[in-house]
């Protein structure tokens, strides 16, 4: 029966013999036959199948031939993907626009757009003449304003401010994170590039004039072949000696990017962000490229100057910035007040990476909630009362105003900016586009975010029919986006994601048309 093959099954050959006859092929040094004869293509000369391996013991110990046409190098350590500025507006080119004196432009009405930016896909509506008499409305106040203060007697009343003071970390303020820093151009930060000598305006190496003002005086900042890292600044441990409210800490950290601006002949660039540790003492964090060489920096110990590279230059500008009286707590702020992190600053190589770097410790379930905590040293409890308003010391017992004895309890103060950037602007490919391919492109990026599948935890609330006690619960939903058919997502590479939209909204568009 062994020797007999069964109907419509091939014989099972022989067992290869010692000497390599008939039969199935030996394997050459532990290798297959087929594996043996890839690697035979592209190494050594081998022995063939079944025959001896000469004096090679294994396979695998086999060098390869040198090949003069293949590149051997290893690949960079940091390989950027950030779209260019040019790239942006040839993607937002490809997509159906129609421009102003076209057919079908609109003026008196809000107005269906797409934006592309190196990181972000929108779609929106605006209404530029509503925005128009808005403007000219403020400029009218702002006239009678002026012509009060002339003719006023006395001091002239303050105005109240239009915007409330930061005292607190929000969603809101977490989505605007994400979109204005996936908005930013950061080709800024790696690439080579000049400064006008008149107006500032940045402009490409390879023009030979500013193309805003025309100007050939100019000032060239290169930053080719330098390594992104994650910079971060703390304060000592007795922190509220040198940074009891948060101006303080502004004033240092604009300090720090005069000196960086003094010392390296360049601006201080790149996304910035503001926490707190467990202990309440602020910290900032910022990413840049920073240089490669060495400067001269007076040494803490000997008073002398010394040549120091970027990261004990940091080290030392730090500490005398923020200048702890105590010897000691200053020795140790020497020591541990700064961190240049190269390899956290590579993993950055992309708008939406960058931005969800610096969103992620806002975001709930991650355990870094209370990095965004102010402080109760930086906010003052004020007591409102319920009959006048009027705010008064916690420590008083009734209103100094009315004498009322309700009030309520709130806190005020002013935490500053959680985050900004420096040196970057926001690069913005805006068309105009019909209402049919605006509300479909909606569609299409509502579908595309609601099949990556991503959900979110949720507290809803439960009402016992029978006693009418209301609970909460736990739920998981799916994300959307695009709900009415506007809105925003961060994608890695905007100018790809629109040029495959394009070429859809194209087919449709002829499809339409014929």
């Amino acid at each position: 029966m062994h020797g007999t093959p069964l109907p419509g099954r091939p014989a099972r050959p022989a067992r290869a013999t010692a000497g390599g006859g008939a039969g199935r092929p030996g394997r050459a040094g532990g290798w297959s036959p087929g594996q043996a004869g890839l690697r035979h293509g592209r190494g050594h000369a081998q022995a063939e199948p079944g025959g001896p391996a000469g004096l090679v013991p294994c396979a695998i110990s086999v060098r390869g031939p040198e090949r003069p046409d293949v590149d051997t190098e290893p690949a960079p350590l940091w390989q950027p993907s950030f779209p260019s500025a040019e790239l942006v507006q040839h993607a937002a080119d490809l997509i159906p626009h129609i421009a102003e004196g076209d057919a079908g432009y609109l003026k008196e009405c809000p107005r269906w757009e797409i934006v592309v930016s190196p990181g972000v896909f929108r779609v929106r509506t605006r209404d530029y003449a509503r925005a128009e008499r808005t403007h000219e409305r403020a400029v009218e106040r702002h006239r009678k304003d002026v012509d009060l203060r002339v003719s006023w007697e006395g001091d002239v009343p303050e105005a109240a401010p239009t915007r409330g003071a930061i005292t607190a970390w929000t969603r809101r303020s977490r989505a605007r994170l994400v979109e204005r820093l996936s908005d930013l151009d950061y080709t800024r930060l790696y690439g080579r590039f000049h400064i006008c000598a008149a107006c500032r305006h940045e402009y490409d190496e390879y023009l030979d004039q500013c193309p805003h003002c025309r100007h050939a005086g100019r000032t060239t900042e290169d930053r080719r072949g330098r390594l992104p890292a994650m910079l971060t600044l703390t304060y000592p441990g007795d922190w509220l000696t040198v940074a009891p409210d948060a101006e303080s800490a502004t004033r240092h950290f604009q300090a720090l990017s005069k000196r960086y601006a003094r010392t390296w002949g360049e601006p201080l660039r790149g996304p910035w962000k503001k926490e707190f540790q467990g202990r309440g003492a602020p910290h900032f964090h910022l990413s840049t490229t920073p240089p490669m060489g060495t400067t001269l920096v007076d040494d803490p110990a000997t008073g002398q100057p010394v040549c120091v590279d970027f990261k004990r230059w940091l080290s030392i500008t730090w500490a005398d910035i923020v200048d702890h009286p105590d010897p000691e707590q200053r020795r140790r702020h020497l020591l541990a007040g700064t961190g240049v992190d190269y390899a956290q600053g590579i993993k950055l190589t992309d708008p939406r990476r960058m931005a969800i770097y610096f969103a992620k410790y806002g975001a709930a379930g991650t355990g870094k909630e209370y990095q965004h905590q102010v402080p109760r040293e930086w906010l003052t409890t004020v007591l409102v009362c319920n009959g006048c308003g009027f705010g008064y010391d916690q420590a008083l017992d009734e209103c100094p105003d009315c004498g009322c004895h309700a009030a309520d309890v709130t806190e005020e103060g002013r935490v500053g900016r959680f985050w900004g950037y420096r040196g970057l602007h926001r690069e913005l490919a805006i068309r105009q586009v019909t209402p049919a391919v605006g509300i479909t492109a909606g569609r299409i990026a509502r579908r595309w975010y609601r099949a990556k599948g991503l959900t979110k935890t949720i507290i809803a609330p439960r009402v016992e029919q029978s006693t009418g006690r209301v609970t909460s619960r736990r739920s998981t939903v799916r994300k959307e986006l695009f709900k009415h058919g506007r809105g925003f997502i961060c994608v890695n590479d905007s100018s790809v994601f629109a040029s495959q939209l394009a070429r859809y909204l194209a087919d449709l568009t002829t499809a339409g048309s014929s």
